[in-house]
């Protein structure tokens, strides 16, 4: 049942949009970055767990200038680093003619122009088989203090237009040689650090001078498929960004489809962990001694060639590690490029995000609408927002797809924000609960109310109930013949002990009326033996008032115990909160409470302890010591009610 009227329903409405706008907001005017860098940390976190799912067998090996392999040719062969370039010519042509590698990539530049035979030597390697020097750009820069050393090569023409607005334009650069740069294959190795220092994305293409140059792992796909032919890509708009589809780089009518952002940035998806890399010592292959466990990663494998030493200055922070060699970086995207994968879907993963974060936030709302425990809401939440990266997790180990946070960052807002303001709205609500219950029910049940938060109990509604009147027989003679203060603790000592009973079977203690009780049963609690519990009540009630004659003493009672009448009654009444603005009254009011009143007051004529009616008598379950007195006129009414009194020998009060 839905327990809101339509104030709160539009209310929460336009919560939901507040909330989602200002989140909308701030996922897209990120000024301080910390929306975007939550949202990376996370997906950095996905690429260290998952890249042990992701690990297959490697389709790049990194021959590493390592410390091992400079100390061996100094040691052997008087070669000091840096190496000559005739001795990464040597390194080449073992690569290509003795373990018969199908493509090398350089990962350093050589601006300087020394040892002119070592680069003669490697220009013309470069011009027998795939070998792919590097270049890199300043894009940080300005132009004036930009960096500018060696020569960069021809660049690749540009047929798109769009090409201009989107990939970045250089401001500065460092190149190779005049001779190295007119290699047939050249493409850059520029990085892109985040805000923490972390290698994160990269541009598969940057602008210099108005032509286009191709990064590393590009380029040696391109290299491999014949460096002869020209880039043959296209540029259009996607529902993530902006799609390049190469054509030809992994064979005969391939697509390569790369998704940028609309800095033309790519996000490097890192697949190997950091151990999984194949690296084999450079001196291993000038020795011919790989091991022969890595040699059939090197026949017609792809190769990368760098300096991984420490001392070597090319130790870079990624999501794997905040320490790893560079090269891992291209190995990670060549290695990603040769899976063929797609990086994103067709379809728009941000607005899709946004829909299903909007879903849930919903389905939340309308859980607190329609009365759902504030505890039950909050794991709800957590089992979405856990739900969400777990999803995030999976699609990015199964399909390397980058799934963005929005709906994990709206239910972390509706954690922070409008669960307290739901526990605040219920402590209110359980507030006035307590109140109107307070003084009609033992503790246990208020609680169990509260708890629950049953305000629909709160509502007049039409019950059948069990309504008993209990009086003090005597009390107007005691009164003439007592102090005040005398009878005002007394009563309240009678009173509380009928009370108990009342707790005991589970009544509801409607009010004290000077020296009377009403009390009822069947409501706010639903109890089909309510007549048993009225009946058992009013003989324990009796019971109670003997043993408080026996405690209380024959003398201070001036010689004359306490007696009690009670009256009672069931049938349907109407019972709930039938109070005003100025005071809440959870009470029962109709015929039924009238009888019993008038049963408690026959019961007091005709001198009798207890009077139950026949209606009551026709609903019990089980046997009591109850005899029919007939059809009897009770005062104020016209139609007689069949009555019941205590059998002979069972009155219990008195002492």
């Amino acid at each position: 049942m839905l327990k809101m009227g339509l104030i709160p329903w539009l209310g929460r409405a336009v919560l939901v949009m507040v909330v989602g706008l200002v989140l909308l907001l701030a996922s897209t005017w990120d000024s301080g970055g910390f929306y975007s860098t939550s949202q990376a940390r996370l997906w950095n976190a996905y690429q260290q767990w998952g890249s042990v799912f992701t690990a297959h067998s490697p389709y790049v090996v990194v021959v590493q200038i390592d410390a091992d392999s400079i100390k061996a040719l100094r040691e052997n062969d008087g070669e000091d680093w840096p190496w000559s370039r005739q001795r990464y010519a040597e390194l080449l042509q073992l690569l290509f003619e003795e373990y018969k590698v199908a493509v090398v990539g350089l990962d350093m530049y050589m601006p300087d122009d020394r040892d002119a035979k070592g680069n003669t030597a490697l220009l013309d390697i470069a011009r027998r088989y795939p070998v792919v020097f590097s270049q890199a750009f300043d894009l940080e820069n300005e132009p004036a203090n930009a960096f500018l050393s060696g020569q960069v090569s021809a660049g690749v023409a540009i047929d798109n237009p769009l090409a201009d607005s989107i990939f970045p334009h250089a401001r500065g650069y460092i190149g190779n040689t005049s001779l190295l740069a007119s290699a047939p294959c050249v493409g850059h190795i520029t990085s892109i650090k985040n805000n923490e220092g972390m290698i994160t994305q990269v541009n598969p293409f940057i602008l210099w001078e108005g032509r286009l140059f191709p990064m590393l792992a590009l380029e040696m796909l391109h290299c491999y498929s014949g460096a002869d032919k020209r880039y043959d890509f296209t540029l259009t708009e996607q529902a993530n960004g902006w799609q390049i589809q190469a054509h030809g780089l992994l064979g005969e009518g391939s697509v390569t489809r790369l998704v940028v952002n609309d800095e033309g940035q790519l996000r490097i998806p890192y697949l190997i962990p950091k151990d999984y890399i194949v690296g084999i010592p450079a001196i291993d292959v000038l020795k011919r001694q790989v091991d022969p466990a890595y040699v059939q990663y090197l026949q017609g494998g792809m190769v990368l060639l760098a300096g991984t030493a420490p001392g070597l200055g090319d130790q870079q922070a990624t999501p794997l590690s905040n320490n790893i060699p560079g090269v891992s970086v291209h190995v990670q995207i060549l290695d990603w490029l040769l899976s063929g994968k797609d990086n994103v879907p067709d379809f728009s993963l941000d607005v899709w995000s946004w829909i299903s974060g909007f879903a849930g936030l919903i389905v939340l709302y309308v859980m607190l609408a329609f009365g759902f425990r504030a505890s039950v809401v909050v794991v709800v939440t957590v089992l979405l927002m856990v739900g969400w990266l777990g999803l995030g997790f999976w699609v990015w180990v199964d399909r390397q797809w980058f799934l963005p946070m929005h709906p994990a960052m709206l239910f972390l807002f509706f954690l922070v924000f409008q669960i307290p303001v739901e526990w605040w709205i219920s402590q209110s609500a359980a507030g006035r609960l307590r109140h109107v219950f307070r003084d009609y029910l033992p503790t246990s049940l208020v609680d169990h109310i509260v708890n629950d938060s049953r305000t629909d109990l709160l509502q007049p509604s039409r019950r059948s109930l069990t309504v008993l009147f209990a009086d003090i027989a005597n009390f107007t003679e005691r009164a003439e013949h007592s102090a005040p203060e005398e009878i005002a603790l007394l009563t309240q000592q009678i009173l509380e002990c009928l009370t108990v009973v009342v707790h005991k079977h589970e009544g509801t203690l409607d009010k004290y009326m000077g020296d009377a009780v009403m009390v009822f049963w069947n409501a706010p609690f639903q109890h089909d033996d309510h007549a048993d519990k009225g009946v058992q009540a009013a003989l324990d009630m009796l019971e109670a008032i003997k043993q408080f004659n026996q405690s209380y003493g024959i003398r201070r009672l001036r010689g004359k115990p306490v007696l009690v009448r009670i009256g009672v009654h069931t049938g349907d009444v109407i019972v709930g909160d039938l109070g005003t603005r100025f005071r809440h009254a959870y009470t029962a009011i109709g015929d039924a409470v009238n009888v019993a009143a008038r049963l408690q007051t026959f019961a007091r004529e005709i001198e009798e302890p207890l009077v139950v009616s026949q209606q009551t008598v026709e609903c019990l379950q089980h046997e009591y010591p109850l005899v029919s007195r007939g059809m009897m006129a009770l005062k104020g009414r016209e139609n007689r009610v069949g009555i019941y009194t205590l059998k002979p020998g069972k009155v219990t009060e008195g002492g």
